[in-house]
């Protein structure tokens, strides 16, 4: 039989929890991943390429709860095109997504102060550069020797996307390629973002971030990553929807 003395001090250690258990906990205070983020992304895409978006989170019972706080499951920088709108392009709704729309999807510093804000402030683990076929900005950055009465500023947002078609194929026509810059443009983003100090302590330290460059074809509705997951990438993915 314990004694008292022995009672109290077993009373008094903590009890030990099983490491499965401490991650889990873990990992329901981080939300989800920002893989499984992405898939909800292309399944709600695909809802909307099929014609049957459920238009989630829409009511006033939902408003209301938003009123308070968000919680944005990812940052979507986008065109400002008006044909691309990320929410219904992605089948979200109200809280769901933090847009960032600037003509070409550019980064700028602030673009990257609002993405900062979102990573930092709203825990948000997924970003999404959003691109479009037949971008009016890239189309013009291409065209640029053409419209030299432009005024400053637009100048100043051609000029940072126009290395988007260093590269490209010169032999392609015309329309190959704007879209190989549409996509080039995207990517540079990307890269851009990565570059972010803040940013990158979260990617690399903290591996809680994903940067991800993605087009939206106007034809089809479909949403593409610019870059395709490897054979192993694709069945871990797999396995996680």
């Amino acid at each position: 039989m314990l004694s008292t003395t022995s009672e109290n001090a077993a009373a008094d250690e903590p009890t030990k929890q099983p490491a499965a258990a401490i991650a889990s906990k873990e990992s329901a205070k981080k939300g989800p991943s920002a893989q499984k983020i992405l898939n909800e992304l292309l399944a709600g895409n695909e809802r909307f390429v099929a014609g049957n978006s459920k238009h989630p989170h829409e009511s006033a019972t939902w408003r209301n709860k938003l009123e308070a706080s968000q919680k944005p499951k990812a940052v979507i920088l986008g065109c400002a095109d008006s044909r691309v709108p990320p929410e219904i392009v992605f089948d979200q709704g109200l809280g769901d997504l933090f847009v960032i729309r600037v003509a070409g999807n550019i980064v700028d510093s602030d673009v990257i102060a609002s993405v900062e804000y979102a990573v930092d402030h709203l825990d948000t683990p997924l970003v999404v550069v959003l691109g479009h076929t037949h971008c009016g900005a890239v189309t013009a950055a291409y065209d640029m020797h053409q419209h030299p009465r432009e005024t400053d500023e637009i100048k100043s947002l051609l000029y940072r996307i126009k290395p988007s078609f260093y590269g490209v194929d010169k032999s392609a026509d015309r329309e190959t390629q704007i879209n190989q810059g549409v996509h080039r443009n995207v990517e540079r983003s990307v890269r851009r973002l990565k570059q972010v100090p803040d940013l990158m302590k979260s990617l690399i330290e903290e591996h809680d971030l994903r940067i991800v460059g993605a087009v939206y074809d106007l034809h089809t509705g479909k949403v593409d990553l610019t870059r395709k997951p490897k054979a192993k990438q694709a069945a871990a993915i797999a396995e996680k929807k």
